[in-house]
């Protein structure tokens, strides 16, 4: 009877930490109990995911990249899946992925080795990178080739692409801006010659801000850096990753950032050099 008593106890006192462990769900798990797919989204990352002027609605590459998702969820669930928006800035947007509170969030962030201490990323849904925008009649006095002297040129403060470019163009006047549409803003008003920054961002801050990107120019061509985005998810989920990851490689996807991004045709203008 003791040691009947003693095995009892022992069960009793473990019995708070095996079950947890037990009922942890996965993303998909959750999302087949609840029939919900929670989604980081930002107001401020166009043209990835930001709030329509004009609607009201939400919208964005990235957004849509994520009703893909919901989609491929109800063809592999059999059943309906609602998209909840959780909406995010700059650094909620990874605090909600790891404290459970989103499912996944696709808004223009860079794959970094610090970020995935704390997060898994998907594989890269975007490549862009550090280029100087110009407005279009000053092209010829912005010649990157040189050595940009007496250049005056809008840069955010405490960035790899301002710490790089800086060494690069030292004789550069560089003037830091508190944001990408103060710094378009400048350039528009011919106080800044250009500005640097991922140039994905920077054309999408031109239309915020009600311009036409075809009135500018983004150079050199090939972008001076590399930034590889990803969609953001939570840590040790690999089956959750892998869906995601077949939605960004499909075809579907692709035909999906080609209506955004299209040279000719799209609202934001931009050539991407290499398939993600």
């Amino acid at each position: 009877m003791l040691k009947k008593a003693v095995f009892i106890a022992i069960i009793y006192l473990f019995f708070p930490i095996f079950p947890l462990k037990a009922i942890a769900e996965t993303v998909l798990q959750r999302i087949d109990r609840t029939g919900e797919l929670r989604v980081g989204t930002r107001k401020d990352a166009i043209p990835f995911s930001y709030l329509d002027s004009k609607t009201g609605q939400w919208t964005g590459y990235g957004f849509e990249l994520t009703k893909l998702i919901q989609r491929r969820l109800e063809t592999r669930l059999h059943k309906p899946v609602k998209l909840t928006v959780v909406e995010s800035n700059l650094d909620s947007r990874f605090r909600q992925i790891e404290a459970g509170k989103t499912d996944i969030s696709c808004n223009a962030a860079t794959i970094t080795e610090e970020r995935l201490q704390t997060v898994d990323f998907s594989i890269p849904y975007f490549i862009t990178g550090a280029q100087f925008l110009v407005r279009s009649d000053n092209i010829a006095k912005v010649n990157i080739n040189g050595t940009l002297k007496g250049i005056s040129i809008a840069y955010l403060a405490n960035t790899t692409t301002a710490d790089i470019l800086r060494q690069i163009y030292p004789f550069a006047d560089w003037r830091v801006v508190s944001d990408r549409a103060e710094g378009v803003t400048k350039l528009k008003k011919g106080e800044v010659k250009a500005i640097v920054s991922d140039g994905i961002l920077l054309v999408g801050e031109i239309v915020r801000q009600g311009g036409n990107p075809r009135q500018f120019a983004l150079m050199p061509r090939q972008p001076i850096t590399t930034e590889l985005y990803g969609c953001i998810l939570p840590k040790n989920d690999p089956e959750w990753k892998n869906l995601v990851d077949s939605v960004i490689g499909s075809e579907e996807n692709r035909r999906l950032r080609e209506r955004w991004f299209n040279v000719k045709k799209s609202a934001f203008p931009y050539t991407i050099l290499s398939e993600p």
